[in-house]
């Protein structure tokens, strides 16, 4: 048996043992389970554990970090709009996707001319429909940007600046969605923190770390 097949072993043996001891707990163990699943710390504070302020304390500092890495991404969003209204002169009253967004980044303009966008799908209609010329102007009348959807950069810096801005927001929003994953764990761990606290499973420690790429990461240890 391999590293891989004994840890999900021991994970599915820990996860019955927790269960198990659930349903064999009175109302009131199983009442201080839910709680905490619930909100983290209340089923340790009902039962006069002070590691519920701890818990308590996390899922707040867990909402606010994944509230502030929101606020962040919205506001380089806003920035990022602005500054390519104003630096390729995008139109700032038409509504665009995330796919143009991206196309904006890579193309110096959305023209014919040499780096533009439309100039790249004329290229790949010839490479994909080579010998078929109504073919080639159905690609490109299907992918090309219209006239409304112009964008010329004013040089190559500013470009990457919008680039870094762009990034920046993608960043923000994966740090955001990291914390939901913290808070999902911190529920976890409160719960079986708060059936630990006057049950078999007292040998049972559980807790949360974060890897280098900031994903959350419940550790479980079951002292046999």
């Amino acid at each position: 048996m391999n590293t891989v097949s004994k840890t999900k072993v021991v994970i599915i043996l820990i996860f019955l043992i927790i269960f198990s001891t659930l349903f064999g707990q009175e109302n009131a163990g199983r009442k201080y389970f839910f709680r905490s699943l619930l909100i983290p710390g209340w089923g340790e504070l009902s039962q006069k554990n002070s590691s519920g302020y701890i818990l308590l304390t996390s899922e707040l500092l867990f909402w606010s970090t994944r509230y502030y890495f929101l606020e962040e991404a919205d506001l380089k969003d806003k920035a990022s709009f602005n500054y390519a209204v104003k630096f390729a002169h995008i139109d700032p009253n038409t509504d665009y996707s995330n796919e143009y967004f991206f196309h904006l980044k890579r193309y110096d303009s959305s023209g014919y001319e040499t780096g533009g966008y439309n100039a790249y799908i004329v290229e790949l209609a010839k490479n994909l429909y080579p010998d078929d010329l109504e073919a080639q102007t159905a690609y490109i009348n299907a992918n090309a940007y219209p006239a409304e959807y112009f964008w010329q950069w004013d040089d190559d810096d500013k470009q990457h600046e919008f680039a870094i801005l762009q990034k920046r927001i993608t960043q923000y929003n994966d740090y955001a969605k990291t914390f939901v994953g913290a808070i999902i764990v911190n529920h976890l761990i409160s719960a079986i923190n708060s059936l630990r606290i006057n049950s078999k499973l007292k040998r049972l420690q559980a807790g949360i770390e974060f890897n280098s790429n900031m994903d959350p990461l419940i550790s479980i240890k079951y002292s046999f």
